[in-house]
């Protein structure tokens, strides 16, 4: 769905463009796919946000779906992964000024199409989800948009948009990542929490508390991975081949059940993310 872009948005797309303006021409010279075979490194951006991406506090090493897709396709390029720390709404800037070269678990709205490119394959499928306060009963979204309502999502992800335009009297509260607005849950200052299925079902299990819930009219959204725009299409090419494959061959939900099982979770009782078997 098309939609116009707000005052907010406009003035992230104008930082965006501008970061990737003061970016050295030599940092830009070769298509994506050489630079990364020249570099021996795949760099994959990485975010706070289980169970796509998780570091650990101690050991500061990353784990999580997306750290395994990172994997998998650095070996398939026959390089080394290099994770690069970024935030959800700092991501296409990164990928536009040659910091990244993929970015998992990229929405491709519209707005970001006009600054980074997607694959024509999707990476894998999540419904949002939303967790409710103990006592809050909602089915619903309208059960939720009351003035009383306040609905916490991360700041710069397709959720923050998606629920900006659609909420007319709840309040929606923006945090710099998920696992702060469910730390703004767990201290009772939003009602709601929003995320994708996935997140909501591992942030669920360590507050122990609230009920997850999809709510009606149900909203699927295929997910993909942000690239730079490169006029040669080899790179973007083989990112959608194999994902596609990733994807049909059902290696993306082993990796998502594998992850879902280590944090306790029984993988075979909870919404995957292959579509077809919801």
């Amino acid at each position: 769905m098309t939609k116009t872009m707000g005052r907010r948005e406009l003035l992230w797309t104008a930082a965006s463009l501008a970061a990737a303006a003061a970016l050295p021409a030599a940092a830009q010279s070769g298509t994506t796919m050489q630079q990364i075979k020249a570099r021996n490194a795949l760099r994959v951006g990485a975010t706070p946000a289980e169970p796509w991406f998780y570091k650990d506090p101690v050991s500061e090493k990353w784990s999580g779906v997306a750290v395994m897709l990172g994997e998998q396709m650095a070996h398939d390029l026959g390089v080394p992964m290099t994770i690069v720390e970024t935030t959800w709404a700092n991501a296409p800037a990164a990928i536009q000024a040659n910091q990244l070269d993929v970015q998992f678990i990229l929405d491709p709205t519209d707005v970001r199409k006009q600054v980074i490119d997607f694959p024509d394959a999707p990476l894998l499928y999540y419904a949002l989800g939303a967790l409710l306060r103990p006592g809050l009963d909602a089915k619903a979204w309208s059960d939720m948009d009351k003035p009383d309502i306040k609905v916490g999502v991360t700041l710069g992800t397709n959720i923050d948009q998606i629920l900006t335009s659609q909420f007319k009297a709840a309040k929606v509260e923006r945090f710099a990542n998920n696992d702060e607005a469910v730390a703004a849950f767990a201290a009772r200052r939003v009602d709601v929490v929003s995320q994708f299925h996935p997140a909501l079902l591992v942030q669920q299990s360590r507050v122990r508390m609230g009920t997850v819930i999809v709510p009606t009219p149900a909203t699927a959204v295929a997910t993909s991975v942000g690239l730079r725009k490169d006029p040669d299409p080899t790179f973007r090419n083989w990112v959608s081949d194999h994902i596609a494959e990733y994807y049909k061959s059902g290696k993306t939900q082993a990796m998502f059940a594998s992850y879902m099982k280590a944090k306790g979770l029984d993988p075979d009782k909870i919404p995957g993310v292959m579509k077809e078997k919801w």
